[in-house]
């Protein structure tokens, strides 16, 4: 198990992407929050560490904070 705590967190550039790309993202969300699934996202930032990607904003509905982890798939 990768201990979250000696991760090696890198802060990407999330506007580097399409913006079909990010508004997708900041749409398909989970709250835990509000238990609710594609509230939205506002203020996304997007991180990268050696086992995965991530972006983290604020839940549209309640402003609590959202992750939403990201698969990249291989071409």
């Amino acid at each position: 198990m990768t201990d979250i705590l000696d991760e090696q967190v890198v802060e990407r550039d999330f506007t580097a992407r399409s913006v079909e790309e990010q508004n997708d993202f900041m749409a398909q969300t989970w709250c835990n929050t509000c238990l609710e699934v594609d509230l939205g996202m506002k203020n996304p930032k997007e991180f990268e560490s050696k086992d995965r990607v991530w972006i983290e904003g604020e839940c549209l509905k309640c402003g609590q904070p959202t992750i939403t982890e990201i698969v990249e798939e291989d071409e």
